[in-house]
């Protein structure tokens, strides 16, 4: 899914007082391009410890590389959600506005370039 696809659902930007009140203690879970799965709570004071099933792009049942990351996570003054990991091997960094179509949110990169990629987020508390 692109930006684009989102702007032709009526997805909306998610405006940073509304980030204010959805973020602190959300549970997140994403998934990677390569099919890991990953889950982690904002602490209220800004701290993040995630997990990862390391399930990788197969779809066979087989354990992955589990593992789990320290980080943190903020909201930015430009209104993007941005969040650190520390994984074993990498660190993970990046910001992204977060958008809502429907009952599902999803994060951007940009909110200029209509090809770019939006990755489904889901939040709960």
């Amino acid at each position: 899914m692109r930006l684009s696809d989102l702007t032709a659902q009526g997805a909306t930007q998610l405006a940073k007082d509304e980030l204010q009140a959805l973020l602190p203690g959300a549970k997140v879970e994403s998934k990677t391009a390569q099919g890991s799965t990953r889950f982690w709570e904002n602490s209220a004071d800004g701290s993040l410890v995630a997990s990862s099933d390391g399930r990788g792009g197969n779809s066979s049942f087989t354990a992955g590389a589990k593992s789990t990351a320290r980080g943190t996570w903020q909201l930015s003054d430009n209104g993007t959600y941005c969040v650190l990991l520390e994984w074993k091997r990498t660190t993970e960094q990046w910001c992204r506005y977060i958008f809502k179509s429907g009952d599902k949110y999803f994060a951007v990169k940009s909110t200029v370039d209509q090809s770019t990629v939006a990755h489904e987020l889901a939040f709960s508390h």
